[in-house]
């Protein structure tokens, strides 16, 4: 006689279609955790930047491919990608950003998917300050927030000051962490304008707590601001060696992100929230979390596909930033497009 409340094989089989019928998507092969192959990832924190590992560890598209994804959640950009350096990860949700700054010091990280291909990130003000900042040249003088420094968004917040004509020295980059955290820091005055990724943007502007001056989410902004058609902002970056000793894997992680994406850009917005937990959601209910997915939708890349010019667009910042030749920069070590192109052709939702 079967013990109360055990579940056969079967029936865990069965109640897992079952839930995927009710979301509205096709139920993933199943594929026990003992015979899955264990993978590491780092991201930073929940942000909609990085959604496509959160929706793949969702919907089980990982454990679909025989993988059992660990997902480390970080303070930002720098935090995982040293992480990834150092071997504690195996891939991470990054900005290609740090692919550039590894060849820097010797080390090879590589952007395998590319999930935005304009700046996710849009430079908020306090909204009684309407009057007195009405574009970025506005801001000669001021305190601006960015997650970290050194990171991805500090290299814009240099590069849109550069366009507007203002020096490096005539603005003050600030770190001051992400969504919550940059929340607090524009409303107790220690800024006078934050740059935040969504979820965190569209809560303050709805909130009224924040007001957009520069929103480079939307194409037409991000073209008037930076100069670009194009820019690789976040994705997903591994190992040189882990590439070459293990393609493999490569191509799994790869297929799972890729079939993400193409759900992400198939599906309506409650759809894509439905398929994630709240814990997936950063503690954020499905209602709370949709107006930011929507506004960050025109940002997301054809389903992980790297534009060389794009990439192009990434080294000419980060020259800038580091105050440096560009023509240093080895473009052809920073990215694979090809696992991505192999996704592309086989993976169907």
């Amino acid at each position: 006689m079967q013990r109360p409340h055990s579940i056969s094989r079967k029936g865990a089989l069965a109640g897992i279609g079952a839930v995927a019928a009710v979301a509205g998507v096709a139920a993933p092969t199943v594929i026990f955790a003992a015979r899955r192959q264990r993978v590491s990832v780092a991201i930073g924190a929940h942000s909609l930047v990085y959604l496509p590992w959160d929706l793949a560890q969702g919907l089980g598209y990982f454990a679909a491919e025989g993988l059992n994804v660990a997902i480390t959640y970080t303070q930002g950009g720098s935090e995982t990608a040293q992480a990834l350096i150092s071997g504690s990860a195996d891939f991470s949700g990054n900005a290609l950003d740090q692919a550039i700054a590894a060849q820097a010091r010797g080390r090879s990280l590589v952007l395998i998917a590319d999930f935005m291909a304009q700046p996710g990130v849009t430079l908020l003000i306090r909204p009684q300050d309407r009057e007195r900042f009405r574009s970025f040249r506005d801001l000669r003088g001021k305190a601006i927030g960015v997650p970290t420094l050194g990171g991805v968004t500090h290299v814009i917040a240099l590069w849109v000051a550069h366009k507007a004509g203002l020096s490096r020295d005539e603005i003050r980059i600030v770190g001051v962490g992400g969504g919550g955290m940059a929340i607090a820091a524009l409303a107790d005055g220690t800024v006078e304008a934050t740059f935040a990724n969504d979820p965190f943007v569209t809560q303050m502007l709805r909130g009224g707590r924040g007001l957009s001056l520069l929103d480079l989410f939307i194409p037409a902004q991000a073209r008037s601001a930076m100069g670009y058609e194009a820019y690789c902002f976040t994705g997903a970056l591994t190992r040189a060696d882990v590439i070459e000793k293990n393609p493999r894997l490569t191509q799994k992680v790869v297929n799972a992100l890729v079939r993400a994406m193409k759900f992400l850009s198939l599906r309506s917005t409650a759809q894509v929230a439905g398929a994630l937990s709240e814990e997936l959601r950063g503690g954020i209910s499905a209602e709370e979390w949709m107006p930011g997915l929507n506004h960050s939708r025109p940002a997301y890349t054809n389903h992980g596909e790297i534009s060389p010019d794009g990439l192009r667009a990434v080294i000419e910042t980060n020259a800038y930033f580091q105050n440096d030749d560009p023509g240093k920069i080895d473009a052809g070590k920073l990215y694979d497009n090809s696992f991505v192109e192999r996704a592309n052709r086989t993976v169907k939702l």
